[in-house]
This record gives C-alpha cells, structure tokens and sequence, in this order.
C-alpha cells in the first residue's frame, strides 16, 4: 500500500481510540461528526472516496447512487445529533440499540460484497475496500457496541395514535418494503433507475449499503412512534426530511441539468422520494406543536 493508504488507516484507528473509550457525549459527537463528513464527502465527491477503493473507471450511475449514499449518511447524522440531546433514556437506548444493530448488519454485506467483488476487472473491490471501508464500519459497530453495553436504563416506550405518530409509521411501512426490495433486486431496481447504464459489483456493494443505512432509518421512524416527548418525534422527521430533500435534489439535478436520468425514470425516483418527504414535510412543519409530557 502506499503511504497515503497508511496514513487513511492510522487516521481511523487513532480518532477510534481517542473517542470511543471516553465518554458517551464525546463518541456520540465524533459519531455525528464523522458520518456527516463522510456524507458530504460522498455527495459532493463521490469520484474519489470511490475511485481509490476501485479498480477502473467511476462512471455517472456509480456518482449517482453514492451521492445517494451521502445523503442518507447526513440525514442520518442530523437525525442522531437531534435525538442525542433527549433526556428520555428510551430514546438514548434505542438510538445505541439501532445504530450497533444497523453496524452488525451492514459489515455482513461488506464482508459479503468484498468476497464477491473484488479483483482486478472494472467494478470491482481492491485491498482499500478493506483497510478503510470495512476498517471503518468495524471500528463504528465497536465503538457503538462499547456505549450501548454501559447503558443501565433503557426507559419506556409508550404506544400512542396521534398524527406525527401515523405519519412515521407511513414512514416505516414504506420504506420498510422499498429499501427491502432494493437489498434483495439490487441489480433490478438498479436498472429502474438508470436502464441505460450497465450495473458491475461497486453499483451493488454501494446501494446495497445506502439500503441498509435507510433500512435503518425506517426502524427509526417505526420506534420513534414510541417517544414520550413530541420533540424527540420531531428530531427523527428532521432526519428523514435532510435525506429525502437530497435525493429530490439530486433526482431533479439529473433530469433537469445533467440529463443523466430519462423523462419516465426520474419521475419514478422522484415520486418514490418525493412522498415521504411530503409525508415529513407535514409532519414537521404542519403539524400542531403538543405540550410534552
């Protein structure tokens, strides 16, 4: 490897070390940190964090669908900023409980993914992959897994059927049964979105890891219904509204400007993404602010 590849690696060991054997608030802020970094950084330079774990060339879908994958980070990140600051235990319990379970199984894909595409051909994983992608998603399941055995109270959830409750389970069901379908027809969603580009192992490996993190962001929305306090409920649409508004973004931009998307698959995609953020539009913005409990 290079030196450039050493120093990547050393970089995510030593900020590991100095975070997550500290405190909770300290882990949780590198954890936001890092995750909205490297969301940006997918959204607005995929070519590069992809290129240096590849082997050929990036091509538009490849951009595409990691800008996808940027986005779903940073409104993962604000998501768990928000729901960070909660005084309700339940809220704190579940956010470790999630994210640690959400770790476990994303590393299992790129595990999967890098036994199955890497080699030497277009498309395909090189020994990068191994020493920064799934360094990192090692080091943010410990890290996780570190806070969530401290936790000694994991407070209630209540069940309840107001309208912010309705629309995150919206949220759920929706998301639940696309994004699932998107991890097992990876290569046949894949080909709604872009017909007229070829999908190689790296399109796979990196929508199958955007469909795990919104995967996990819809078991968000689902337990989120149980939160005590209304603002906790709130936190978890914001989340969601800075995913899905880069998407719609992202969407139009192709259609619109770059062309990289034909007329009858854009309004797909825009569709898809565009109702539930209308679904947390109104949530977030229409409805009624209740008193907290």
């Amino acid at each position: 490897m290079e030196v450039v590849a050493y120093l990547r690696s050393a970089a995510l060991v030593l900020a590991f070390v100095a975070t997550a054997f500290s405190s909770r608030r300290v882990w949780m802020l590198a954890d936001q940190v890092g995750l909205f970094t490297f969301g940006l950084g997918f959204y607005l330079i995929p070519g590069y964090l992809l290129q240096f774990q590849t082997n050929g060339t990036i091509d538009g879908l490849h951009l595409f669908i990691g800008r996808f994958l940027g986005g779903t980070m940073m409104g993962q990140a604000v998501m768990s900023y928000k729901l960070g600051k909660s005084k309700d235990p339940a809220v704190i319990g579940m956010l470790f409980t999630l994210r640690t379970a959400g770790c476990m199984v994303l590393l299992v894909m790129m595990i999967a993914n890098g036994l199955l595409f890497s080699g030497e051909q277009q498309g395909q994983w090189n020994e990068q992959y191994v020493w920064f992608s799934l360094l990192g998603a090692v080091l943010w399941m410990v890290g996780n897994l570190i806070h969530l055995i401290q936790i000694r109270d994991f407070g209630v959830l209540t069940v309840g059927c107001t309208r912010m409750e309705n629309h995150l389970r919206l949220d759920f069901f929706w998301h639940f049964v696309l994004i699932f379908m998107h991890i097992v027809f990876t290569k046949e969603m894949g080909s709604i979105t872009m017909p007229h580009k070829p999908f190689d192992g790296l399109h796979v490996s990196v929508n199958q890891t955007m469909g795990v993190l919104v995967l996990i962001g819809s078991l968000f929305s689902l337990v989120a219904t149980g939160f005590r306090q209304p603002e906790d409920k709130r936190s978890a649409c914001l989340g969601s509204l800075v995913m899905h508004g880069s998407y719609v973004f992202l969407i139009l931009w192709g259609i619109v400007i770059t062309k990289e998307q034909p007329f009858q698959t854009g309004l797909f995609n825009t569709v898809t993404s565009g109702l539930p953020l209308i679904n947390f539009l109104s949530a977030y913005f229409i409805e009624p602010k209740t008193k907290e409990s």
